[in-house]
């Protein structure tokens, strides 16, 4: 009996989905910056709530029989609410059946791409949202990022992580990195480890610091980084459904995700703003 080959068995949204949840998380831990955590999952509620402690400050020299003063501890409270984002695509029986490549091959590390880029911006949008009410803000008054600039950063993040020299990402615009390059102190990636470049997105240190290029920041922001400083809540891994068209003989392969992007822990980041260029 001839077996006869579905579109169906083509586009399997069960190992389509599996395969881009698996990639996302893999892609977005590479980035450094985001810690995947899935205790959201299957439980109720579209809000999360962190806790985050606030600094009681550096301690008090103390007189000999003195009394010590007592710093009251407080905690400060952070809500996120849980973010669905979703991509659909539309593949005729043509494309999948004789088109150039693979096309669902394609669709699925397109769809992944589409939902990694989402929580890209979010967290994005969370770094510009640090000011010193909440985080670490370094203000310059020049567009230039300095080595001492770098120095001054890297000092606010190890007063508050015992660790000295710890590893940090300086995230910035490419015209901003472009200006860092010319500093006598930048170290360029030798040729020898250019896939270094590829795999980390670094492409240089100054002052320690790994600089990794970003377009989705502007030329008046930067951000000293330190890994898995982002957190990204999966409430639900990515879903991918298929829907048949059968008058347009194509398929519409949809996914979406449930997630939230939080910062856990401000005193990971130091947020380095830099004057307007005209």
């Amino acid at each position: 009996m001839t077996k006869i080959t579905k579109l169906e068995q083509l586009i399997n949204p069960q190992v389509m989905g599996d395969m881009v949840s698996a990639e996302l998380a893999k892609k977005l831990r590479a980035t450094r910056f985001y810690r995947v955590d899935r205790t959201l999952t299957g439980r109720a509620g579209d809000t999360i709530t962190i806790p985050t402690w606030k600094y009681i400050g550096a301690a008090e020299h103390l007189p000999e029989n003195e009394q010590g003063n007592v710093t009251q501890m407080e905690t400060k409270d952070v809500s996120y609410t849980v973010k669905k984002a979703v991509k659909n695509v539309a593949l005729t029986d043509e494309a999948v059946l004789s088109g150039f490549g693979d096309p669902i091959g394609e669709a699925t590390r397109q769809l992944r791409m589409a939902i990694q880029d989402r929580m890209d911006w979010d967290g994005v949008e969370l770094l510009q949202g640090i000011d010193a009410n909440n985080g670490h803000v370094l203000n310059l008054t020049s567009g230039v990022i300095a080595y001492e600039d770098v120095i001054e950063a890297l000092h606010m993040l190890e007063q508050d992580n015992e660790e000295q020299g710890i590893e940090c990402y300086l995230l910035a615009n490419h015209e901003t990195v472009k200006l860092i390059r010319k500093s006598p102190q930048f170290t360029e990636i030798p040729g020898t480890l250019r896939n270094r470049v590829i795999t980390t997105g670094v492409v240089g240190t100054i002052a320690g610091a790994n600089i990794i290029i970003s377009n989705k920041l502007s030329t008046t922001e930067a951000y000293l980084l330190t890994p898995q400083c982002l957190t990204a809540f999966m409430k639900r891994d990515i879903n991918i459904e298929r829907e048949r068209q059968m008058l347009y003989k194509r398929t519409i392969v949809g996914s979406d995700c449930h997630y939230v992007i939080a910062i856990e822990n401000y005193d990971k980041i130091v947020a380095m703003r830099l004057p307007l260029q005209w």
